[in-house]
């Protein structure tokens, strides 16, 4: 037979099974990615707004300390907590006399549960005029 004396051959046009389940397969898959990934970068998301706060709240507390008079700052170690998005934090005000005209001001936040977290440590100093 000649191709002009062939039968017309039918073919369909669609998927079979075997693609749909195929693609579904891949799509599953990517769609499960893209719920893990987004997963992770919640708990970024989290973390970063919790460095932020502890941040903010350091240097909060440290911009009051160096507007005071520089006699008026005492030397020593104080302590309070904090509590930033459900999470309770140490900080911790160290004022130390280097020489007599000037003081070092650190203020430190820590977690104060077991739980792991971000800290921070912000360090300035005060000076005395001549």
């Amino acid at each position: 037979m000649t191709g002009d004396q062939c039968p017309a051959r039918r073919y369909s046009t669609g998927f079979t099974l075997i693609e749909v389940i195929g693609a579904l397969v891949i799509f599953s898959v990517g769609v499960l990615m893209v719920i893990q990934l987004s997963g992770a970068l919640s708990e970024q998301m989290t973390r970063a707004a919790i460095s932020s706060e502890i941040v903010a709240l350091a240097h909060e507390r440290l911009d009051s300390l160096e507007a005071l008079d520089f006699d008026s700052l005492t030397v020593g170690t104080v302590a309070d907590t904090v509590v930033v998005q459900g999470r309770s934090y140490s900080r911790s005000v160290s004022v130390t006399k280097m020489t007599g005209l000037l003081i070092e001001i650190d203020v430190t936040l820590a977690p104060a549960d077991s739980l792991s977290g971000p800290d921070y440590t912000a360090t300035s100093y005060a000076a005395s005029t001549w």
